[in-house]
């Protein structure tokens, strides 16, 4: 195929559509009249004519090759030590066969992959030998693994490929019925595939949903690598060959990027593209061309010159799962509008160098997406900035919001009943000043990430929450209610974040406030005794949170009733502080009540309730149950993996706690590797000075010393010790996990910094 610009293609392509139109004698005198008034042009459109002839010929653009579909073996029939089943498909490079093995050494199902009699022949033969060396390169989770290859007996070639019982992905999130956002994480699982092949300069080239297969499981398999290319260079266009410029017409024209049809070299940014065009149809239900068949030349022009339409418009029903006009399908395309628009429109950019530049980089924008954080492929606007923190920080700022929200509520609750104009006259002007006052504060949290205020430089969550709290005796001095809570919501955002002398600090602050403006029969301050009982069990302060917490559950239960949402957490909380205190009999019956309630107020599905599932499982863990502890415990990871998403705190914590099961039990090698998959997320989510990392280096110091590997424990503790809470320390100098330590002349100086932080009284693993 020949090599046209981008550029240069617009300017043939409408003389192109109109010499299309034409046949015979017609269109042999209007090229003789075009060679006389555009003779620059007039060879290129005489060469695109000949070559639109001969792939009309192969029907390129609308069927798969038309190769004869050649059965090398028939069913029973045996192939090294496979026997053949069945055919199960046939794609551009050949046959594929469902097989298993024969010779009794193990039992496995296979697809078997022989080449076409047409691909016979020195070319033919080295593609085929090529997608076997490629698949021989890749090892992940979501590629088909390359299990054998040979020749059989007649002399044909084979690969033997690991067996996917599954459905093309966009029809296995239809009939799943799945959402957005499992479709977009069930997306993710592609996208770390083909950053796997990148990774190992190969561009697969054919991505499509019949390439992307799901199994009844959930998980994601790309395959057919028959069409890929290795590449010089990461990144960078391999010099053209024989074989990868013949390997063309094998491409899927539906999910092919411009360059492919227009000749131009294949870079990453390729598969970028039609990524784009899959996660379009995922999300959009329909193809990027819109609606119905296209034909070849309208395909075309959809691919090289006409930007699709935003993702949010072409939503249909067969994603929505109802009728035109529906709610479901209204919903949907609110939800897609914004950022999904954004984030598709950048993956389907007709010039590569426009695109994302990396498939990481998509999925990174999808992954911000999912989280509520501004993504990398629109404005940096002040408005779009401050939307995104609040949605992202649901458990604080987006917190806050609903705290005051639900005051003004109850205001609004009260304005409704009052009997009398002057009444509701006063509470609509109370309701409007404190309206006033969180848009101001809100406003005024805000400015630091103003570039007027900043001279351009990027604003971290922490400062602008540094900023709030500095701000908020000044900003909310006329509502001391509304000030107070503001001060606890923001208090345990620092706990949170492990800066626990600011959250302390704001925390009796709004137990301070909140007295002073409403006694001590107050709910605010009763949240405040409690989160401040929380961050006291942090600091190892536990009998003194323990009391705060009996507290606050008493105002809770005599003020708003046992089966409030406050007073069910607070119960939780004090429940943990008497585990903490090994008070397990007692904490595990205030768990179990707890749990029993917040599944019937809350949902089994709420975090909260979550929460509790993990604490309990902990409880029996605590209490030696271990067991118990680790059939909970999986229940809990499994429904935060499906609810969170595989990186939330409340997912490493558990997974934490499961290990610590695992290591109980005398399981090593899966505590081993369970504290390792934590720490590897921990390390990229919560960054390495966090508490909860520096208590997973902490457990792999410990398991690294009961093994003797010296050096390995030595790094891990050293690291985590200075960044351990005191409630988190183990008595090094007496925990047996670290008896092949001593001798060493390290391990005094261990000791000496674990002293200088404080020693608590468990033992290892935390």
């Amino acid at each position: 195929m020949s090599r046209i610009s981008p550029e240069r293609w617009k300017e043939v392509s409408p003389y192109l559509d109109e010499v299309l139109t034409l046949s015979g004698q017609e269109r042999l005198d209007w090229l003789a009249r075009f060679r006389g008034n555009k003779p620059e042009l007039a060879p290129m459109v005489e060469a695109l004519l000949e070559e639109h002839g001969a792939i009309a010929e192969d029907n390129f653009l609308e069927n798969s090759p038309k190769l004869p579909r050649v059965q090398p073996a028939s069913a029973g029939e045996t192939i090294g030590p496979y026997r053949l089943l069945a055919p199960i498909g046939y794609g551009g490079m050949g046959t594929v066969w469902l097989a298993e093995r024969s010779d009794g050494r193990f039992e496995r199902k296979v697809a078997i992959k022989f080449p076409h009699i047409a691909l016979a022949g020195r070319n033919g033969e080295e593609r085929f030998r090529r997608e076997g060396s490629i698949l021989g390169r890749l090892f992940h989770p979501h590629i088909a693994e390359l299990v054998d290859a040979g020749v059989s007996a007649n002399g044909q070639p084979y690969l033997v490929l690991e067996y996917v019982d599954g459905e093309p992905i966009d029809q296995y999130c239809k009939e799943q019925g799945l959402g957005l956002e499992a479709r977009i994480r069930l997306f993710l699982d592609v996208l770390s595939a083909v950053a796997h092949a990148h990774t190992n300069l190969i561009v697969h080239r054919d991505i499509k949903p019949s390439n992307v297969l799901v199994a009844a499981d959930g998980n994601v398999k790309l395959l057919d690598f028959g069409i890929a290319k290795l590449l010089e260079e990461h990144g960078q266009a391999g010099e053209a060959t024989l074989l990868t410029q013949q390997g063309g017409p094998a491409l899927t024209p539906a999910y092919a990027a411009p360059e492919q049809i227009t000749g131009n070299p294949i870079t990453t940014a390729t598969d970028v593209y039609s990524l784009g065009v899959l996660l379009y149809v995922l999300l959009a239900g329909e193809h990027p061309a819109g609606p119905g068949r296209h034909s070849p030349a309208d395909l075309v022009k959809a691919i090289v010159e006409s930007d699709p339409a935003p993702l949010s418009q072409m939503a249909s029903c067969s994603v929505a799962g109802g009728s035109k006009g529906s709610t479901t399908l209204l919903r949907i395309r609110r939800e897609l509008r914004g950022d999904l628009d954004t984030i598709a429109a950048n993956a389907l950019k007709k010039n590569p160098n426009e695109r994302y530049h990396s498939v990481t980089a998509l999925a990174q924008d999808l992954q911000r997406y999912l989280k509520h954080e501004p993504i990398s492929a629109r404005p940096d606007t002040i408005a779009y900035r401050t939307r995104k923190f609040v949605r992202r920080n649901r458990v604080a700022v987006a917190l806050t919001t609903i705290a005051l929200m639900a005051l003004i509520a109850g205001a609004t609750g009260t304005l409704i009943q009052a009997r009398t104009a002057r009444r509701q006259r006063d509470a609509a002007i109370r309701e409007r000043d404190r309206a006033r006052r969180i848009t101001e504060f809100m406003t005024g949290m805000f400015n630091i990430s103003d570039p007027t205020w900043t001279a351009n430089r990027n604003v971290s969550a922490r400062e602008i929450l540094d900023k709030a709290s500095k701000d908020i005796d000044t900003g909310l001095a006329k509502d001391p209610e509304l000030q107070a809570q503001m001060m606890r919501v923001m208090g345990e955002v620092y706990m949170n974040l492990g800066l626990y002398d600011r959250s302390q600090s704001l925390l009796e602050r709004a137990i301070q406030v909140s007295r002073a403006a409403r006694g001590p029969n107050n709910p605010i301050t009763a949240s405040s005794l409690d989160t401040l009982g929380n961050l006291f069990y942090q600091l190892d302060r536990v009998a003194e949170g323990e009391k705060l917490q009996r507290e606050a559950l008493e105002i809770q239960r005599r003020v708003l009733g046992p089966e409030h949402p406050d007073t069910l957490l607070t119960l939780s909380d004090l429940a943990n502080s008497l585990a903490y205190e090994g008070q397990l009999a007692k904490a595990e019956k205030l768990q179990r009540e707890a749990l029993e309630k917040q599944r019937r107020v809350f949902g089994a599905e709420d975090r909260h309730t979550i929460a509790t599932m993990d604490n309990l499982a902990a409880t029996l863990g605590e209490s030696g149950r271990f067991t118990e502890s680790e059939q909970l415990e999986a229940e809990t990871i499994a429904l935060e993996t499906r609810v969170y998403g595989p990186d939330h705190a409340g997912v490493l914590n558990s997974m934490s706690n499961q290990a610590d099961n695992f290591y109980f039990l005398g399981r090593y090698a899966e505590a081993q590797a369970l504290w390792r998959q934590t720490l590897d997320i921990q390390l990229r989510v919560l960054g390495p000075d966090h508490p909860e990392t520096a208590r997973s280096m902490y457990n792999l110091g410990c398991l690294a010393a009961r093994d003797g590997k010296r050096d390995e424990a030595f790094s891990y503790l050293t690291k985590a010790i200075d960044r351990l809470s005191p409630r988190m320390f183990s008595n090094v100098s007496d925990d047996p996990a670290f008896n092949p330590l001593h001798g060493d002349p390290r391990f005094p100086l261990l000791v000496a910094q674990a002293k200088r932080h404080g020693v608590g009284n468990q033992k290892c693993p935390l």
